[in-house]
């Protein structure tokens, strides 16, 4: 896994981000995927950087992030005393710092000095703009463990404490399942029902914090939806 940090915070890539590289180069010359891929690396990276430099703002440490094949996780200690308020902030700050900077990008596009730049440097933008602004908007459904569902139950926390993981989890049941009748009978894009079906099982796993054993960190971003490629991704 190759490891850095950022702004002091520790930063691992998981071998599985590769992926991204088949999934775009297809008839694409490969100088042009891998620049693709560059800016969907930093695209991720700063929805990960959302969370943590959110969570660090309210007092977490110990913060590291992990980037996998198509996301990223962000882990912080469980302990750390956070309100539903603060916790909705974290899980939404992602997003909106990655759709920022897609959108500031996808904004410029038009820009006469935009087309004059290297095809390569054009190709990371175009990646950064992509990456930044569906990775943000898929991670607002609210569908655990997506930032969106963890804002719907972060947000049902501050009113019924008690059956706020409850009710997200039938929240994300409804979402998924209307997700994937829209990419089954709408787009006819069977693998993004798959997708989504993935991600909504993996939320549905999530436990309930009152009867579990205590874990050693608290996934901030566990939007991950390539976590299943690592063995233990909640530390």
């Amino acid at each position: 896994m190759l490891r850095f940090s950022v702004f002091g915070i520790p930063v691992g890539v998981h071998w599985s981000f590769a992926f991204i590289g088949i999934l775009v180069i297809g008839n694409n010359p490969i100088q042009l995927a891998a620049a693709f891929v560059v800016g969907v690396f930093i695209a991720v990276l700063a929805h990960e950087l959302g969370h943590a430099l959110t969570a660090r703002a309210f007092g977490a440490r110990s913060i590291k992030i992990t980037l996998f094949g198509l996301g990223g996780l962000t882990q912080y200690p469980v302990n750390t005393p956070l309100s539903s308020g603060q916790q909705f902030l974290i899980a939404a700050s992602g997003s909106a710092v990655g759709m920022t900077v897609g959108g500031s990008i996808f904004l410029m596009r038009n820009a006469t000095f935009v087309h004059d730049l290297p095809r390569f440097v054009y190709a990371v933008g175009v990646g950064i703009a992509v990456a930044g602004l569906m990775w943000g908007a898929l991670n607002w459904l609210p569908i655990l463990p997506l930032d969106g569902g963890n804002m719907a139950r972060y947000a049902l926390a501050a009113v019924t404490p008690k059956y706020a993981l409850r009710i997200a989890k039938g929240l994300t049941l409804v979402t998924a399942a209307v997700a994937i009748y829209l990419a089954i009978n709408v787009w006819d894009n069977t693998f993004g029902a798959v997708f989504v079906g993935i991600i909504a099982f993996q939320g549905l796993q999530t436990p309930d914090p009152t009867s579990a054993k205590p874990r050693s960190t608290q996934t901030a971003d566990p939007g991950a939806v390539l976590s299943i490629f690592d063995d233990d991704p909640r530390g």
